[in-house]
């Protein structure tokens, strides 16, 4: 009786998904000669150019890729954006980017336009990273009374976890656990080092100290964009990071980007640390350069002092234009990009997946061993950015001085205070505060 009931409800949602597929294919206008796409350059389109083909099998339109470096993709962007030129169809945006877009209001709503509906197959953090206004935390001024909507769906479901080397230490629950396994195992004369940092000016560091400063029940901003940072757990968290870690980890640490993090692991050097998806595939887990392979686990951020754990999002999202010309089959590619059947050619060809099943999926799960602790810290569910047009500011300031309390030029006191003063002053001259 259960295995009938099952393959009743297999056929009433495998139903269910044709219909959908096919009230999704009711209307379309005339194929167009080409979609254009504004990608970024590098390795978070590898999985995009492996699917193109079987789009343009089966739906019989072109997609061309129209690569740009990282600034220069965000200023095209813009550019376009504010001469309401037909440019792009298509567009992969960083979600740190989304607060302008979504407030100049130069996106698609994909809800609204084409009556998107969420799939619970995707996890709800996902939708809530491509939504504005943002569905929780502080809201920039003059953007609180909008009405939300969907304009951004996740193309490369980065999110930040954690790496041990399991032949040697157990998965860390805590960081407590860390602070143990690197004791056990740091050794200076291998050399063998107990925990590697990306400690680099700006950016690197903020990404690896953003999940130990909300672990410790930090935050940067209240719901009224007011600096809290300024607090007894943020300069704990500090100490921590840049204090208690920093003894375990190898020299020079304050000057490493994700690249020297990964080789450390992946030549045999270092037993523990944070790390993003791509590192994995491209260093960690390639046989090619890599040392470790079948020694390495994956698993949650640790959990702080402050109870929680706070996985880091590094999405990017994929969205029209509302100057595209080709709206309507801008949004099939999207419906079929994103879709469970593709979404797993897009894994094997070296995506980063974001969907559910595709994460728990057995046999992806034996290829990819990083994917449930992606699927974990997807439900947890990960954290993003403030979602203000100001972070970049803000992750500059903060980034400076907490890679001057990693190199031991401040110290965690002095770092956290003046970081917090020059955030609020940058806030202030922003118009974030009467």
């Amino acid at each position: 009786m259960r295995m009938r009931m099952v393959s009743v409800i297999g056929l009433l949602f495998g139903g269910l998904a044709v219909a959908s597929a096919a009230v999704a294919g009711q209307g379309l206008p005339p194929k167009p000669a080409k979609l254009t796409m504004a990608v970024v350059a590098g390795g978070e389109t590898k999985g995009l150019k492996a699917i193109l083909p079987m789009w343009e099998r089966e739906r019989g339109v072109k997609v061309e890729l129209v690569e740009f470096p990282y600034a220069t993709l965000y200023e095209k962007l813009v550019t376009a954006f504010q001469a309401n030129a037909p440019t792009f169809d298509l567009l992969i945006a960083d979600d740190p980017w989304m607060p302008k877009f979504g407030a100049e209001g130069w996106l698609v709503p994909l809800d609204q336009a084409f009556g998107y509906r969420r799939d619970p197959d995707i996890f709800p953090v996902v939708y809530d990273l491509g939504s504005w206004p943002p569905p929780r935390g502080p809201i920039p001024p003059g953007e609180a009374g909008k009405p939300r909507r969907l304009y951004a769906i996740t193309l490369v479901g980065n999110v930040e976890f954690f790496m041990y080397r399991k032949d040697v230490v157990p998965a860390p629950r805590t960081w407590d656990d860390v602070i143990a396994n690197a004791r056990k195992v740091h050794d200076p004369t291998k050399p063998f080092y107990g925990f590697v940092i990306r400690g680099a000016k700006g950016n690197p560091v903020i990404s690896e100290f953003t999940p130990v400063l909300l672990s410790f029940g930090a935050r940067i901003f209240d719901d009224k964009w007011r600096v809290v940072l300024n607090s007894r757990e943020a300069v704990d968290a500090l100490r921590f990071f840049a204090v208690e870690l920093k003894k375990y980890a190898p020299p020079g640490v304050e000057n490493y980007d994700a690249a020297e993090r990964a080789r450390e692991v992946a030549t045999g050097r270092a037993a523990q640390g944070f790390i993003w998806p791509a590192e994995i595939t491209d260093i960690v887990e390639n046989p090619a350069v890599s040392k470790v392979i079948g020694k390495m686990g994956y698993t949650l951020v640790p959990r702080g002092p402050g109870g929680r754990h706070a996985p880091l999002m590094g999405n990017w999202l994929l969205a029209i234009p509302k100057a595209s010309r080709n709206q309507r089959w801008a949004y099939e590619f999207i419906l079929w990009a994103t879709s469970a059947r593709v979404q797993r050619p897009y894994a094997l060809g070296g995506g980063i997946p974001f969907r559910r099943s595709i994460l728990q999926d057995p046999d992806l799960n034996r290829r990819f061993p990083f994917f449930k602790a992606m699927a974990d810290s997807l439900a947890v569910p990960a954290e993003w950015r403030p979602r203000t047009q100001e972070w970049f500011a803000v992750e500059a300031i903060l980034g400076t001085h907490v890679n001057a309390a990693l190199a031991g030029i401040q110290t965690p006191e002095e770092a956290i205070t003046k970081a917090a003063r020059e955030i609020e002053r940058h806030m202030k001259e922003a118009g974030y505060y009467r």
